[in-house]
């Protein structure tokens, strides 16, 4: 089968490859992909810059959707022919803290799907029995009314609805603040208005300018440059004097810190979401004198999972409007360079 492989821990070291289909064991499950979505951390694996975590050689694609093939003999639940959408978690040890919390994310020797193990940049990939075992819920029914594509990029939203609704702790009527127009970022306003926040500016800077008219048509009150106008300006002059009760730091440059540190009110919410890719000097003081909650987001749960198909059933979630290009496997190169320069919100493999 064809698959995008990653084999070696080196920038540009990955390849369209022809590769052994997967074969199920007694309790694996094999999904036929549908749709695989890029996101922005294959371009970091791409490019070498987040390595800790890679096991090469290994397919990559941690986004994914698409139909049984094959179950295992010990399989129950599951058939040939059932639409699905898949978590990333590949392997956890079930015995940690956090496997036995429900924060299986955070296990310490957690295996990904498209990084540690073989994902969905290919024509089928291994959903293992350990996993199912200890995590049945891993992998979701795709419910009818939503297509293959849009399955594909559900993942983010699930994070979105856990940084938004779960960890910032939104209450309707809340003003809110986001960092970063990205994919996770505009399903971060989206899950804002779903729960009913008063206002939501989006914050960019140059280059996002297709990302913030996207966020504009997605609900956002505001929208604005934050390398060219001070956030602090924008936000006291036309959201609240007071500041904002949520900020989301869907960026993850030095500099968002310090703005939100500005413009959060005391006792107000910040969750950041995206990593830094350089050495950060973060002045924590500002947040000590607000007696601000400053929570680290990572990932998603079973009931974000939970939730957001049901928003997803409903309609209420906008996924066509993410979904900028979609390509064959054989244009990954495009596909990869247009996310990387920030040409598309959205790029998905039909495969």
């Amino acid at each position: 089968m064809k698959a995008i492989l990653l084999y070696e821990k080196r920038d540009g070291a990955t390849e369209l490859r022809d590769v052994p289909e997967p074969r199920a064991g007694p309790g694996d499950i094999i999904i036929k992909v549908k749709a695989a979505a890029i996101c922005g951390a294959d371009i970091e694996f791409f490019r070498a810059r987040l390595t800790s975590i890679l096991e090469p050689p290994v397919i990559l694609g941690h986004e994914f959707c698409g139909v049984v093939e094959e179950t295992g003999e010990k399989v129950t639940g599951w058939k040939p022919g059932d639409r699905v959408v898949s978590e990333n978690t590949g392997f956890v040890c079930g015995k940690c803290y956090s496997c036995l919390t429900g924060k299986y994310l955070l296990c310490p020797e957690r295996k990904g799907i498209g990084y540690s193990m073989n994902g969905g940049f290919s024509e089928y990939v291994l959903i293992p029995g350990q996993i199912l075992n200890r995590m049945p819920d891993c992998l979701h029914p795709l419910p009818d009314s939503i297509s293959f594509q849009e399955g594909a990029i559900m993942e983010p939203s699930v994070n979105a609805y856990k940084a938004v609704i779960q960890e910032a702790l939104l209450m309707a009527g809340d003003n809110v603040a986001i960092f970063g127009p990205g994919p996770i970022g505009l399903f971060s306003l989206q899950m804002a208005r779903i729960g009913g926040a008063s206002k939501v500016a989006l914050f960019g800077v140059a280059g996002d300018e297709t990302r913030l008219e996207t966020g504009k048509s997605l609900g956002a009150d505001l929208v604005s440059f934050a390398d060219k106008e001070a956030p602090n300006d924008i936000i006291f002059s036309a959201i609240s004097k007071e500041g904002v009760d949520v900020v989301i730091d869907a960026a993850g440059a030095e500099k968002v810190i310090a703005d939100a540190a500005d413009i959060i009110r005391p006792g107000g919410r910040i969750v950041r979401v995206a990593w830094g890719n350089e050495p950060q000097n973060i002045d924590l003081d500002p947040l000590v004198r607000k007696a601000v909650i400053f929570k680290g987001h990572f990932g998603y749960d079973y009931i974000s999972w939970r939730n957001v198909l049901r928003l997803a059933e409903k309609g209420m979630i906008k996924y066509k409007e993410m979904i900028s290009q979609v390509f064959k496997l054989e244009q990954w190169k495009e596909a990869f360079e247009m996310v990387e320069e920030k040409k598309v919100i959205k790029a998905v493999f039909k495969t």
